[in-house]
């Protein structure tokens, strides 16, 4: 009845079932089920919470309910029992991967790769775990094992786009630019028109140094969506690198224009009235990205050099520290810093600023592996947005 369209037939049925059947886990769990199918998630609550009570190691009934208020929204009672299925049936591959799933949906990816990992291990055939493990290695930044993930997602469905795309991603991240630009044109060979690609390829020449086919790729992009607030964003960062700061203003102004609210944009423009020597332009701008991002290090950090280069050093003393307390790892603001409190008399306090932007600077040099990461040094440049939403 239900797959014939007769719900009311079907509801109807299933009510004269359970008022006659013996009353048993599993039918009570049969019925709960169907019920969900017919769409009445409060009666397939009830008759699932009576498998339990009837049999409360029965896994099954604990996942079905658990399934059943996570689709309801309802996380606060889904997760216990989306764990109490796992833990009474730890080798069902379900059980594991709708858990796996709530953790990443509800913001523990470490917690979600562990039970994906798991899953993957009981079937390693479904593509769609592998994806999801490739999200939450990602959002734990394990871009080695999240490409590691993709790859075996892509494998198992080569005509899946998104997992394609995550893929090409994970791989211009782990610094392997040409497969992720080889990848993405495989997209593109099935869909012409798919900006994740086009974003990807961007995003790769970006990090190769190679900012004219990174400016190609972003206007191919904006052909085709002329409101994509990223591919403006990332064409400004081209540009800038190609020392054309107007044109960069042009994109980043138009950015704002199509979200206000952007702070990486303020940020970035920020950063191109400073190079046009607009002084007045990049303190308005940063503080701008402050208020909409009031943790945004690198625009405290600014803030407190274009202070030091105007004179007004206790202003800009503040915002050094508040720089260095969200970001301590950063060498740049502990030598702004030292110069001002050599400047103001505090010579301990100047040796010891100096002295820890100097270890960071070396551990930070051992780390610059690319052109785009060595533009980044030092908080005066903006990170390109790197994916955009599939």
């Amino acid at each position: 009845m239900i797959r014939s369209g007769d719900t009311q037939g079907a509801l109807a049925a299933l009510s004269k079932a359970s008022a006659a059947s013996p009353a048993s886990a599993e039918s009570e769990d049969k019925i709960g089920f169907l019920f969900a199918v017919a769409g009445h998630q409060n009666d397939a609550v009830q008759h699932f919470q009576k498998s339990i009570s009837l049999n409360s190691t029965f896994a099954q009934a604990h996942y079905h309910l658990g399934a059943v208020l996570w689709l309801a929204k309802d996380p606060d009672r889904a997760m216990p029992e989306l764990q109490e299925a796992v833990r009474l049936a730890p080798a069902v591959f379900d059980y594991r991967f709708r858990l796996g799933s709530a953790y990443l949906d509800s913001g523990n990816p470490a917690q979600a790769a562990a039970e994906l990992k798991q899953a993957t291990a009981i079937d390693a055939s479904k593509p769609a775990c592998w994806q999801a493990l490739g999200h939450a290695l990602e959002t734990s930044r394990d871009l080695a094992g999240a490409a590691d993930a993709y790859e075996h997602a892509v494998a198992l469905n080569p005509a899946d786009n998104t997992a394609r795309n995550d893929f090409a991603y994970a791989l211009i991240e782990t610094r392997h630019p040409d497969r992720g630009i080889e990848e993405s044109q495989k997209v593109l060979a099935r869909d012409p028109g798919n900006t994740a690609a086009l974003m990807n390829i961007g995003y790769a020449n970006l990090k190769k140094g190679e900012f004219n086919s990174a400016e190609k790729a972003y206007r191919e992009l904006l052909a085709k969506d002329p409101n994509s607030v990223p591919a403006h964003y990332d064409l400004g960062i081209a540009l800038k690198q190609k020392d054309q700061i107007e044109a960069a203003q042009k994109e980043f102004k138009e950015a704002l224009r199509l979200d206000p609210s952007m702070a990486e944009a303020h940020y970035t423009l920020g950063i191109t009235d400073w190079q046009l020597g607009d002084f007045p332009g990049i303190i308005e701008q940063m503080h701008a990205a402050i208020a909409i991002r009031p943790d945004y290090a690198e625009a405290h950090y600014m803030l407190g050099i274009v202070l030091k280069q105007n004179g007004d050093f206790d202003a800009a003393i503040p915002e050094l520290k508040e720089a260095i307390r969200l970001d301590p790892t950063t060498p740049g603001p502990y030598n702004t810093l030292g110069q001002i409190l050599r400047i103001k008399g505090d010579k301990q306090g100047s040796e010891e600023a100096f002295a820890t932007g100097a270890r960071l600077k070396r551990e930070k040099d051992s780390e610059l592996a690319n052109t785009l990461d060595q533009g980044m040094r030092g908080g005066t440049f903006a990170k390109p947005i790197t994916k955009v939403p599939q």
